[in-house]
């Protein structure tokens, strides 16, 4: 089964690749030009998640294609531990305990911790916006997510624009294909990694509480405990925040922007009905999931769905597919909010490896969504319009969104109801 994930349908409309893999009735075959086995099933894929056992996280970040031996050099350098989307077994149920200690994972939680700057973000998003008769939603949707993972880490604003370009570097280098720029993404990706190690070293080091946020809950749980966690497992733990935290929402926020402006009547609703946000928010994740590809590496030889799969194979789990199984959501590819089984997506995934930013990344959404709708409600996307994607195996994000603000009013201020 050919995937062509870098081709110009892909980037496009993958929907049209999952159906057509989805199609083929079989929940897992084999692409010979990437070396990857494809699971696509909704159960398929949801199991896979859940199994922990024959199925390692350990090339979760591996490189989906071949590097040059010079970007290797480089990469040989990048010596973050295993942590989170990286660990298996003993390692990761450790390091799961302590993100569950220190990081809010239910919405109340969530909304306490983080509800003001989350929205102080998003009223600075819309002012971003209005100043402008004409913008790009996708800049400034990523400058949205941005600011808050800074704010959630505390680390420097000003150190905003290197996260920006080192991780976009990351992804590039993991997620897609672009030998052209190999070794340069592969520096970038080591000066991010030094970037979350110096910092939070230093942070370490200076004692007096360790200072706020997410960096200094890490270190006060550490309690100076190597052994209960050690700073480069805390650093890495940092890497993975302020790399994932930002990179999905942004995705995340633009797909649901998307659907949001594309159909008249439901960009007010989100403004003043809060269920028709949350359910906006959900079908956006089922529909359009930022992250619709994952790695696994399988550690034995296994059956899934009566194919057998040798064992050190790579699987590439397609969740996106996984979201449009027709087996599960009827009628998968129309947005529709008011389906049935909603909630079982599988947009941040399912067991042991849950998102544990899943609570963060709805707050972030909603919040976004809900001050834009009151306070541009006249915001349209351009005339014109086309979807385009940047070029990615697991990573599904709009390269531009041009929209114009209408020339409505900037409402600083809404009713608490509408009528």
């Amino acid at each position: 089964m050919r995937f062509a994930p870098f081709g110009t349908q892909y980037t496009s409309e993958p929907a049209e690749t999952w159906q057509r893999i989805l199609a083929g009735g079989h929940a897992v075959s084999h692409d010979p030009e990437l070396g990857l086995w494809l699971i696509t099933g909704h159960d398929t894929v949801r199991g896979v998640l859940a199994d922990t056992t024959r199925f390692s996280n350990a090339a979760t970040l591996a490189p989906v294609m071949p590097v040059s031996a010079e970007a290797g050099h480089v990469l040989a350098a990048f010596d973050a531990p295993a942590v989170t989307t990286t660990a298996d077994g003993p390692q990761h149920a450790r390091i799961r305990a302590v993100l569950r200690g220190i990081f809010p994972t239910t919405a109340a939680r969530a909304e306490l911790a983080w509800g003001a700057l989350v929205a102080r973000r998003a009223d600075q998003l819309a002012g971003d916006i209005a100043a402008a008769e004409a913008t790009d939603l996708m800049p400034a949707a990523i400058r949205f997510s941005l600011h808050v993972i800074t704010d959630v880490l505390v680390l420097p604003t000003d150190q905003a624009g290197d996260l920006h370009a080192w991780t976009d570097a990351f992804a590039r280098l993991v997620w897609a294909h672009h030998p052209e720029t190999q070794v340069d993404d592969a520096h970038e990706a080591l000066a991010l990694w030094h970037l979350c190690s110096d910092t939070v070293t230093a942070r370490a080091q200076a004692g007096g509480g360790y200072g706020p946020g997410v960096i200094g809950d890490l270190l006060r749980y550490r309690g100076g405990d190597d052994a209960r966690l050690s700073v480069p497992e805390a650093a890495a733990i940092v890497l993975t925040i302020a790399g994932a935290g930002w990179e999905t929402t942004a995705g995340a926020l633009g797909h649901a922007l998307e659907h949001a402006l594309i159909e008249p009547g439901r960009w007010t609703r989100l403004g003043y009905d809060e269920h028709a946000l949350a359910t906006h928010v959900e079908e956006t994740l089922r529909h359009s999931p930022a992250i619709d590809g994952w790695l696994r590496v399988t550690t034995t030889d296994v059956d899934v769905d009566g194919t057998l799969i040798p064992a050190g194979s790579r699987c590439l789990l397609l969740i996106g597919a996984a979201n449009h199984d027709p087996a599960q959501f009827a009628q998968p590819r129309v947005f529709n909010p008011g389906r049935a089984r909603l909630g079982q997506h599988l947009a941040f995934g399912a067991g042991a490896h849950y998102c544990i930013g899943a609570a963060l990344a709805r707050l972030e959404l909603s919040t976004a969504l809900r001050t834009l709708a009151r306070r541009l409600p006249a915001l349209a996307l351009a005339g014109g319009y086309r979807r385009q994607y940047k070029p990615s195996v697991a990573l599904r994000q709009h390269t531009t969104m041009p929209a114009t603000t209408g020339g409505g009013p900037d409402r600083h201020s809404a009713p608490a109801a509408r009528p």
